[in-house]
């Protein structure tokens, strides 16, 4: 056996795109007229000279039906799917065991929606192998082909379980293979269908609180002066502000630094109204609508302890507010502020988390910088276990109408608590469960929190706590929108002839979806992306 061969299953997979010359009457000179051609197929090439050569090429090796297979996928590259249909036919017809004219023939039922035919087509049992009784070698690109269209007729006839025990035999197979990456794609997407419904019922018990009415100040448009009038270039940087503007603003006299800094976070709330007009007119610009992050990230670098019911007042305001300002940061950043000037004054956070009508991302944004006490300060286990049980207790003692009950809310603490392991706080977490104020979209089922929660603890979601310099790096290295180019996908330079010898002219078309931090996980494991997958992919 050589090293591009071996055994899966019943029989065995090969790399090697030469073992089946025979089967298809393949010459050393077709054999290299055919992988330039590939080349030109593969890259999408359908123009009347391409398909000229091939009909020429068809009437010197008829006997060949790879050709014939080129032949569609130039027709389909050039949009004309009648001619690509008439050859998968015309394929059919004159090779009817080559594989990929099945593929071709059963993905066609499968783009008109005749997905009863497919098994007649590849088997009643949709396994290569039952297809193919007499042989015992396959090349790569053919099971992954077939496994592919077997996966979406089981898809199409709500067959998940037999859709996703093959998506695993092509991860075994094959993890880096297009048809591989395509299928996990379509199976994603399939969960989050089948958990629609759930998804669905799981909102109607939802328990959210009404938001609090904003208690802004009275609303001006004049600018606030401040003591020291560098802080004015707050309002003129973006999130590129430069390391040096920031080391002269923290050289000044703490004191009257932090007054400005407060100074800011109150205009913030002061002239919301004009700012928010200003922005209807003009658009968002970014040298002029970050300066509360600046003054949020260089109150964190002060440690200023005193600045944080200036800071909470800025959190308990309404979702739009908040949008407006923080925007991602809200998820994203904000804790570590709250870590840097509340770590120390654990009653305020609690009582600022137990407050009525609160975002629920203002909220947990205090319970995730609390949680880096934990992994920060190890000495303080047990006064942040007390904290998490304090609020259990405050949450199962009130009711709806109190409007502290937020089903979010509660599902991301007790997500907090799970990875923690604090396995004392079970029974608390038991009986929010039995008063349904538990978002289980986050969560999952009560036994799986009772499961997951004695496991051993990995500190995978230990924070490190950046200077703001590099947190400002990070930012604008990282987030998209900051970036020099969106991350690119994987290159096809690494392609090569022999990892696809065929492939099958019709393959459905889709584009991917954008999954929001709230919205369930396309992975089908019943949670919210934010606590599933999104941590995978960014």
């Amino acid at each position: 056996m050589d090293k591009e061969r071996y055994k899966f299953l019943n029989y065995e997979i090969t790399n090697d795109p030469s073992f089946m010359d025979e089967q298809n009457t393949m010459t050393p000179e077709l054999r290299e007229i055919q992988e330039s051609l590939f080349l030109e197929i593969f890259e999408g090439n359908g123009d009347k000279k391409t398909i000229n050569k091939l009909l020429k090429l068809i009437e010197k090796y008829p006997d060949n039906p790879q050709l014939k297979n080129y032949l569609s996928i130039a027709y389909k590259n050039n949009d004309n799917y009648k001619k690509a249909v008439e050859v998968n036919h015309w394929i059919e017809a004159e090779h009817p065991d080559y594989l990929f004219g099945k593929l071709n023939r059963a993905a066609e039922f499968y783009q008109k929606g005749e997905y009863e035919k497919i098994p007649e087509v590849l088997g009643e049992l949709m396994e290569i192998k039952a297809l193919y009784p007499e042989r015992d070698l396959f090349h790569l690109a053919e099971v992954t082909g077939f496994i592919k269209i077997a996966v979406l007729y089981f898809i199409a006839v709500d067959n998940l379980e037999a859709a996703t025990s093959r998506f695993e035999i092509m991860q075994e197979i094959a993890p880096d293979h297009p048809d591989t990456e395509f299928v996990q794609f379509e199976i994603m997407n399939a969960n989050m269908g089948e958990n629609l419904s759930m998804w669905d019922e799981e909102d109607k018990k939802k328990i959210l609180v009404t938001p609090a009415s904003n208690n802004l100040p009275k609303q001006v448009k004049e600018a606030p002066v401040f003591a020291n009038e560098i802080i004015n270039r707050l309002y003129d940087n973006g999130l590129y502000i430069q390391s040096e503007l920031l080391k002269e603003i923290l050289a000044l006299p703490r004191k009257g630094l932090i007054a400005d800094l407060e100074l800011v976070l109150n205009d913030l709330l002061c002239r919301y109204e004009f700012f928010s007009q200003e922005m209807n007119d003009t658009g968002w610009e970014e040298e002029n609508m970050n300066f509360a992050i600046h003054a949020i990230m260089l109150l964190a670098e002060l440690r200023a302890e005193e600045s944080l019911p200036k800071l909470l007042e800025v959190l308990r305001q309404d979702e739009d507010f908040l949008e407006f300002w923080l925007g991602d940061h809200i998820t994203e950043t904000i804790w570590e502020p709250i870590y840097c000037i509340g770590n120390q004054q654990m009653e305020m956070l609690k009582k600022f988390v137990q407050e009525p009508g609160v975002n629920t991302y203002a909220k947990t944004a205090v319970s995730r910088a609390v949680c880096q006490i934990f992994y920060h300060q190890p000495k303080r286990t047990e006064e942040v276990m007390q904290w998490f049980a304090q609020l259990f207790d405050f949450f199962a003692n009130s009711v709806p109408e109190d409007n502290v009950i937020d089903s979010d809310t509660i599902g991301l603490l007790i997500c907090d608590v799970a990875d923690l392991k604090y396995k004392a706080l079970l029974p608390q977490i038991k009986k929010l469960y039995e008063k349904e104020y538990v978002s289980k979209s986050i969560t999952g089922e009560y036994e799986e929190i009772e499961k997951d929660i004695v496991k051993a603890i990995t500190f995978q979601d230990k924070e490190e706590l950046l200077s703001i310099e590099n947190r400002y790096e990070q930012i604008t290295s990282n987030w998209a929108g900051y970036t020099e180019e969106d991350m690119l996908e994987d290159s096809d330079d690494d392609f090569t002839y022999n990892d696809y010898e065929d492939i099958p002219i019709t393959e459905p078309v889709r584009t991917d979806p954008k999954i929001g931090r709230n919205e369930p996980c396309p992975c089908g494991s019943g949670k919210k992306y934010k606590k599933c997958c999104m941590n995978k992919t960014t």
